[in-house]
Formats: structure tokens, C-alpha cells, sequence
């Protein structure tokens, strides 16, 4: 599955491989991971997101974001949540950098080598033996680059949730069009995250291996903390 052709020779630093190619970290080894805009240049707003690593192999990423994780987020120029602006000016405003909590359970996410997707696993509850399955979310995105403990990718705003009992909706529709209106997106890139939608709902379907029922009943190692992100500090007194 193809990388989205936009021109961001800014977006990762010198010496990124693909994901799915060695040297590879070990389970609970902290890992970052990365959602940068298209064109990003040093100093703009992304997310990052300290997390435990899983699973780290040919195959791809797999790693744990537990609750009450901080992490860099992107915010409006007054600190708020981007999900506040209106629609109608949601890719025209400028986006800080913020701190910000994960809110809710944790989840388990999985980047496939190569795949134009992650698969994000979540459980509605989540105490001690007792974890209720909520269903899959795949969010549309860049192929992942790495570098040995940071992983990067570029959110592509069109995702796919799939519910326990396999039922399948599209989400955000109407911020991909609003996407493209604003000039975030051009509408061929629009019309490939669409294609890529249907290739993550296949790989579904032909039920590959993030979609394996041992992720499902997959549980966090008790004995791992909370990773932090450095620099956080720093962020919090600007």
C-alpha cells in the first residue's frame, strides 16, 4: 500500500526506514509515536505519543497507550482542543503545541508494515480481569518511518470503525470534504484515503493478523509504567 504522494521532505528526520525492518525494540521498551502534517517543519505542532512497545518485528508495530498517558498534542492558538473549531474553519486555523492526557482506557495499536493504516483496539471497560471489547478503530494514515524508538505517520482524517459484531461505519466523512475545501487535501488525495478505507475494511474481512483474536484478549504487563515524554515540561511553561 502506497505511501500518499505529498511532498513532506521535512516531515521525518535523516535516516528513517520503513516500519517492519530491523533493528527492532523489545517488549516494554518505550517507543514514540508521531502524527505530523503534511509539510511539517521544525517548531510546528504534532502529536506525540509515548507508548510501550508490544510486539516489534517484521510484521510491524504493535504498542500499548496506557490511560492517563501525557502526551504533545496539537491545540488551538488559545491552548484548546482542535476538535472545538467549527468545521467550517477546522484546516484554515493555525494549531499550537499542547499538553495533553489521554483520556479513557488505554488502547492497543497496531502499524502494519507498509499498510496506509494503523488498527487501534478498544475496550469500553477495562478493570483488572475484567475488559469488555469495544471494537476496532482504523485510522487512515501515512505508511509509518521510523528510527529506532520514534515512529512517524500522517493522519489522513478518514477512519473506519468496526464494531465486535463486525458491523462496519465510516467516520469523519464530513471532515475529509471539509478537508479538501480548506486545501488540506487535494480531492485525488481524498479519492486514495477512500481507496485506502476499503483496502483496511478487506484486510478486515480477510481477517490479517491485526485483526487476530489474540489482540483481543490481549492484556498490558502489570509491572509497566506510565511512559513519559520528555520535554513535556518545557512545554507546559510557554
Amino acid at each position: 500500500m502506497s505511501i500518499l504522494p505529498h511532498s513532506t521532505p521535512a516531515a521525518v528526520p535523516e535516516g528513517v526506514r520503513p516500519m517492519g525492518e530491523a533493528p527492532f525494540l523489545a517488549p516494554g521498551d518505550q517507543i514514540s509515536w508521531h502524527y505530523r502534517k503534511p509539510g511539517w517543519q521544525p517548531g510546528d505542532a504534532s502529536t506525540i505519543t509515548p507508548m510501550r512497545v508490544v510486539r516489534d518485528d517484521e510484521r510491524g508495530l504493535v504498542a500499548w497507550l496506557a490511560p492517563g498517558t501525557l502526551q504533545e498534542g496539537q491545540g488551538t492558538p488559545a491552548g484548546e482542543r482542535v476538535r472545538t473549531v467549527p468545521l467550517e474553519r477546522r484546516w484554515l486555523e493555525p494549531r499550537s503545541r499542547i499538553v495533553e492526557e489521554w483520556w479513557g482506557n488505554g488502547i492497543l495499536r497496531i502499524a502494519p508494515a507498509g499498510a496506509a493504516w494503523s488498527v487501534w483496539l478498544f475496550w469500553s471497560e477495562a478493570d483488572g480481569s475484567d475488559w469488555q471489547f469495544a471494537g476496532w478503530y482504523v485510522n487512515l494514515e501515512n505508511a509509518h518511518l521510523r528510527t529506532d524508538r520514534d515512529t512517524y505517520s500522517s493522519d489522513h482524517i478518514l477512519d473506519v470503525e468496526i464494531e465486535p459484531d463486525g458491523r462496519v461505519h465510516l467516520k469523519d466523512e464530513d471532515e475529509l470534504i471539509a478537508a479538501v475545501e480548506q486545501g488540506r487535501l487535494t480531492s485525488e488525495q481524498a479519492a486514495q484515503i477512500e481507496r485506502h478505507a476499503d483496502a483496511a475494511i478487506a484486510s478486515y474481512r480477510d481477517g490479517d493478523w491485526p485483526f487476530a483474536e489474540e489482540w483481543r484478549d490481549w492484556r498490558p504487563d502489570p509491572s509497566w509504567s506510565v511512559p513519559e515524554l520528555a520535554g513535556l515540561s518545557d512545554l507546559r511553561t510557554r
